[in-house]
């Protein structure tokens, strides 16, 4: 639902956690669960407490945040976007990027977004959970 968590109390947060992975899990492998099969997380508007970090931690789920993003939230065109995005990642030159991927707009962007990436020795980084030994 992509709810403030620290608006909330504790014990909700929990569950609405649990809602979001299962509802990631259900998307990509076709069974609700609160195990993540990819265990990172991103706070809906970055807010975190120390009792939602904790719970994360104890559950081996990394935090992720975002250096810059596209404002896909804000009606434009995938070419306003794109301005927006490129002007903002010329300021901070490196960093992860937020995209909101249901947006029609965000996906036709990309590809002019990628060449752009391409075009400016920028790399794309694939992050993946570490293979237990």
């Amino acid at each position: 639902m992509h709810r403030s968590l620290m608006r909330i109390k504790p014990e909700e947060a929990n569950e609405e956690i649990d809602r979001g992975i299962a509802a990631d899990e259900k998307a990509l492998h076709g069974i609700a669960t609160s195990v993540p099969t990819t265990p990172f997380f991103r706070f809906p508007g970055f807010e975190s407490t120390p009792a939602t970090l904790d719970l994360l931690q104890s559950r081996g789920i990394v935090v992720f945040g975002a250096d810059l993003w596209a404002s896909d939230w804000t009606p434009m065109t995938p070419k306003q976007e794109l301005k927006l995005l490129t002007d903002r990642l010329k300021v901070a030159r490196k960093g992860i990027i937020l995209l909101h991927d249901p947006k029609a707009r965000t996906a036709a962007m990309l590809p002019a977004f990628l060449r752009y990436l391409r075009d400016n020795h920028y790399r794309v980084v694939d992050l993946v959970p570490a293979v237990p030994a």
